[in-house]
């Protein structure tokens, strides 16, 4: 393999990562400044951080990686277009790390897109794909804000929250069940032209019921279920650590309902979340009495170790990826 030719593609990728990288972390920075500024005892809680709990929410967030990459690989490599091991943790990690570097975490499904075709893998393959691990990746998220959400909203669960904004996520998936079941009536009606702009959008809608029908199959896959319980479980629990860190510890379902409702700020028009997620973290913790220094001590902690390691990851993985897809021949989707 011609090493020296490969050197240029690399440096240029990693030279595209690390200034990614460098955006978040300024932004991350003005966030941190601004809690250590505006919420009392933050940074007295910070300085005091145990080490130990620290690597250990590290290494829960390198779990949670690591099972995101065997969600990816259980839902797109399957026959007749399967991926080497490598292949697929290369572009499972790369579109975790283009969630967590880009705005709306929209550079992730175009890292996906854009390393599956390079594999071969044809559009409406790939479309279908992603449809069942949008469904298999959510899933543990939908039974948390259903079981939280509807607990704290009924007091049955410690916890407080507006009742709208701790239903907010399982709102959320009810409206997304009902855009995809009107995809999908929309998608068998007839049109009256092959040609015609409506009987095109027809048929991209058909890959809807094709996802849904693909998402059953995964389902029966254990890989598919246990990297996406393996990725929430362990990004979640390396909040719980982070908590242990500064010395905090809320609730079960407060730190979940947090966690989740959180997880909303990713949606905002900002790297990684940063300046989205926090407040909204912060916002519940201190309606759920949990003290503001603690809480806002143990959300810089982690999200600095959680965007840190997808970062990192994601652009080490992306920069592989390029040289690799650059360095092998072309293929030619079916």
């Amino acid at each position: 393999m011609d090493l020296p030719s490969r050197a240029p593609h690399r440096i240029a990728a990693g030279r595209s990562a690390v200034l990614r990288v460098g955006l978040l972390v300024a932004l991350f920075a003005a966030v941190f400044l601004a809690i250590d500024q505006l919420v009392p005892g933050a940074s007295g809680r910070l300085e005091n951080a145990d080490i130990g709990w620290l690597i250990g929410a590290l290494a829960l967030e390198v779990l949670a990686c690591a099972s995101y990459a065997v969600l990816f690989g259980a839902v797109f490599s399957r026959s007749p277009w399967p991926l080497t091991r490598r292949r697929s943790a290369e572009i499972g990690l790369a579109e975790l790390g283009a969630f967590a570097l880009l705005p709306t975490g929209l550079g992730g499904p175009a890292v996906r897109f854009w390393a599956l075709r390079a594999e071969g893998m044809p559009w409406r393959v790939i479309i279908v794909r992603s449809i069942s691990h949008f469904g298999v990746f959510n899933l543990p998220y939908v039974a948390a804000a259903i079981i939280v959400g509807v607990g704290v909203s009924l007091k049955v669960l410690p916890g407080h929250a507006p009742v709208l904004t701790a239903l907010a996520p399982t709102g959320l998936v009810l409206l997304s069940v009902a855009v995809v079941g009107l995809a999908a009536l929309l998608s068998r009606r007839e049109g009256a032209s092959d040609r015609s702009w409506r009987t095109q959008a027809r048929k991209w809608l058909a890959t809807i019921p094709d996802g849904v029908a693909d998402f059953m199959i995964c389902l029966r896959r254990p890989a598919s279920l246990l990297g996406a319980l393996g990725w929430w479980a362990g990004d979640c629990a390396a909040l719980w650590a982070a908590f242990q860190a500064v010395g905090g510890r809320p609730a079960l379902s407060v730190l979940i309902l947090a966690y989740m409702l959180g997880q909303l700020g990713t949606t905002l028009p900002l790297p990684g979340g940063v300046g989205g997620v926090e407040p909204l973290m912060l916002g519940i913790f201190v309606a759920s009495h949990v003290d503001a220094g603690v809480a806002g001590a143990a959300i810089v902690c982690y999200r600095a170790i959680a965007l840190g390691c997808q970062g990192a990851l994601g652009a080490g993985a992306f920069a592989m990826l390029v040289t690799d897809l650059r360095s092998s021949p072309a293929r030619h989707p079916v």
